[in-house]
């Protein structure tokens, strides 16, 4: 259910890209926003070094709406009900322990602000993070 929460929760700003030094953790971890540049990619990167990855899911809830979509390992977004049982797979590139999250390469039809949720599970349970994306407006840093 703290999955669900770290969707709800109001959260501020956009800092930096997520760097290799972040790590999840079963209690949830807030992670550094990030800008949606004009080539409309985003991926987060994960050290996940000492935790054996069973599975990686990405989830996102577009601004102003209650709505949470799960993104699947073909790159799909399906509406997820919050129920921990039905998380689907998504995708991650694994370079000795550092997990790299390609979450879009432009976001959804509609979408320009987001929290974003990377999770993955290990034997001791689900460790996730979540941060905030935004379209970068034209003439921002």
């Amino acid at each position: 259910m703290k999955l669900l929460h770290a969707f709800t929760a109001v959260l501020i700003g956009l800092g930096g890209a997520a760097g290799a030094a972040d790590r999840l953790e079963t209690d949830g971890v807030f992670l550094p926003g990030q800008a949606i540049g004009a080539d409309g990619v985003l991926e987060t990167t994960i050290d996940a070094s000492g935790d054996e990855v069973l599975s990686v899911h990405t989830m996102i809830r577009p601004a102003s709406t209650n709505i949470v979509m799960m993104r699947d390992r073909d790159g799909y977004w399906v509406n997820w009900d919050g129920d921990m049982n039905s998380l689907i797979p998504s995708s991650a590139r694994n370079d000795d322990g550092v997990l790299t999250f390609k979450i879009f390469r432009k976001p959804p039809q509609g979408v320009n602000a987001m929290t974003v949720t990377v999770a993955y599970q290990t034997p001791e349970g689900l460790k996730f993070g979540w941060f905030e994306a935004a379209v970068a407006r034209e003439g921002s840093n």
